[in-house]
């Protein structure tokens, strides 16, 4: 069952969590702040498919644990629901794992999976828009690997409500 905080303010907590924990941070992809190059398009994503709070608040959440120092005290003392920060955990890729079973961890969880899809779809979308701009070689290991945990998780999506 869920604890914390519900809805919009469950959003809004998230996406001021994540805006702290990445602040100073960068994204590859553009000189805007990680948060406006990454994770607000990735929530927008999610929100967008018609998803509800649980599921954007992990998608601005999704990069933390591989990003950042916050901990799950952290998420559960700020209001995150236990079903988000366990979200946040599976997306969070262990060093050595292999991606297959990176993903079918992913899959274990509704709100990690749309996450993942959204997180994936956003990276390949832009991997491709500035294909130009790559190399061949990180171009095509990119944009395959998106492509590719887009195949996977397509068929997990939960119905929205």
């Amino acid at each position: 069952m869920s604890s914390g905080l519900k809805g919009e303010q469950l959003i809004s907590k998230a996406a001021e969590i994540a805006e702290k924990w990445h602040d100073g941070q960068v994204h590859s992809f553009g000189d805007d702040t990680y948060y406006n190059m990454h994770l607000k398009p990735v929530a927008d994503i999610v929100t967008r498919l018609g998803y509800g709070a649980m599921y954007v608040a992990g998608a601005y959440l999704h990069d933390s644990k591989e990003d950042t120092t916050i901990t799950d005290e952290d998420l559960l003392g700020e209001g995150i629901p236990t079903e988000v920060v366990h979200a946040v955990n599976l997306l969070a890729k262990k060093d050595g794992e292999h991606h297959e079973d990176y993903l079918r961890g992913i899959i274990t969880s509704a709100i990690a999976t749309v996450d993942k899809y959204a997180d994936s779809s956003f990276n390949f979308s832009w991997t491709t828009l500035n294909s130009p701009n790559g190399d061949d070689t990180k171009f095509a290991s990119r944009h395959l690997e998106y492509a590719h945990n887009i195949a996977v998780l397509r068929p997990h999506l939960p119905e929205t409500s």
